[in-house]
């Protein structure tokens, strides 16, 4: 009976926890979070314009690439395709023709623009939409202070990523908090949860900002916004399932701006070739270029060396490579069925395991794709920093 009494206790308890983070002044934006948030939010800032860097180089190489890879391009009728074209008109008649300095100023400078729409924060919004962080928190709690609430999503994302790592305790939700001593009160900052992470990995992490106007956490680090919070996680589980072997080959389909590709350079991970539509390319490879340095990249159509490629749909076709890792992150169940099953034939086809960190809410899912494979063994466990998504590791 005392078993049955303290059980029931505990779930009050997880009730009371849900309904604090469930709190009218967080509507129903809080169930995205991991935990009742504490405190006040974070500091939320904006990047500055970093100094005036020699990227010419870079550009006409971007350029060279884009009017490569558009060529080559055989585009579907999804949006991804033809849609983000007609909406970055602009962008892409400076990347097809021969003005270097207008380029460049939409390649530095991606807020002022719809360039970056859709696969990444740093954009500006379209008429008659907002900003792609704002909209999320919008639809969900249309009359809080989307600001705060974001801090607050940042936080907690940032925590989850932290305890996904062992860099800090999961918390307890079917019992009261216990009591905590001075030192672990003070653990709660941004600074303190990086200084955790660098714990768990051994190294110390940086949040580079090539842009200005990202909107992140303030950190000594520099500022550190959804994306790259998603990317230190990501990263760090390519890095686990490689294990430190040498010459591990992954490949990423769909890869933003390239964040993860970024971070997986820092854990080590040097094979590593991004697939994505030409216009993207054209931001992840000036992206890549700026935080690793332009000699870290290659691009398509050029023959060198790097290990790190940024390369059109249309590379697969001629790719002869096997990869021992192929990753897809939000990207596979938003492609159109169609798409999306020839990805995975090429993933079944040229791939040793796949990882996909998907939603699914859409009509198909990534089990409908393998579930259909002779072979195919899977696992599925909710993904630590964002909720809503599923993460799968799939072998063969």
């Amino acid at each position: 009976m005392k078993h049955v009494r303290r059980y029931g206790r505990r779930l009050l308890n997880f009730a009371d926890s849900i309904a604090e983070a469930a709190k009218p002044s967080l509507g129903p934006f809080g169930w995205l979070l991991h935990r009742a948030p504490s405190g006040p939010p974070p500091e939320l800032v904006r990047s500055k314009a970093p100094a005036r860097v020699d990227d010419v180089s870079l550009i006409r190489r971007v350029m060279a690439s884009y009017k490569r890879s558009f060529n080559e391009h055989s585009p579907s009728e999804s949006f991804w395709d033809r849609g983000i074209v007609t909406l970055n008109a602009e962008v892409h008649h400076a990347l097809m023709g021969t003005d270097v300095e207008r380029a460049g100023q939409l390649l530095r400078n991606p807020a002022a623009s719809t360039f970056f729409w859709g696969f990444d924060a740093i954009a500006k919004a379209p008429p008659g939409s907002v900003e792609p962080h704002e909209s999320v928190i919008r639809s969900l709690s249309p009359f809080a202070n989307w600001q705060r609430l974001y801090a607050i999503w940042l936080i907690d994302s940032l925590s989850s990523v932290a305890e996904a790592m062992g860099a800090r305790r999961v918390p307890y939700l079917e019992t009261p908090p216990r009591q905590v001593g001075a030192h672990e009160k003070a653990l709660r900052t941004v600074d303190d949860i990086v200084d955790q992470i660098d714990g768990a990995l051994g190294m110390k992490l940086t949040f580079p900002n090539p842009f200005p106007g990202e909107l992140g956490l303030r950190s000594r680090r520099g500022v550190i916004g959804f994306r790259a919070i998603q990317a230190v996680y990501q990263a760090w589980r390519i890095a686990q399932i490689a294990a430190g072997k040498p010459g591990f080959k992954v490949m990423e389909i769909g890869a933003g701006l390239g964040r993860t590709a970024y971070f997986a350079n820092v854990f080590g991970l040097q094979h590593y070739t991004i697939i994505d539509i030409p216009l993207t390319n054209a931001a992840q490879g000036y992206f890549l270029g700026r935080v690793l340095g332009p000699d870290a990249v290659r691009l398509n159509g050029e023959d060198t060396s790097e290990r790190l490629a940024v390369l059109p749909a249309a590379a697969i076709e001629r790719s002869t490579d096997v990869y021992d890792l192929i990753v897809n992150v939000d990207s596979w169940t938003e492609m159109s069925p169609k798409v999306a099953e020839a990805y995975w034939n090429f993933a079944k086809s040229a791939g040793r395991a796949v990882l996909s960190i998907n939603h699914e809410h859409n009509l198909h899912t990534v089990s409908s794709l393998y579930s259909r494979s002779p072979g195919v063994r899977a696992t599925r466990f909710p993904y630590w920093p964002r909720r809503g998504y599923v993460e799968e590791f799939i072998t063969w």
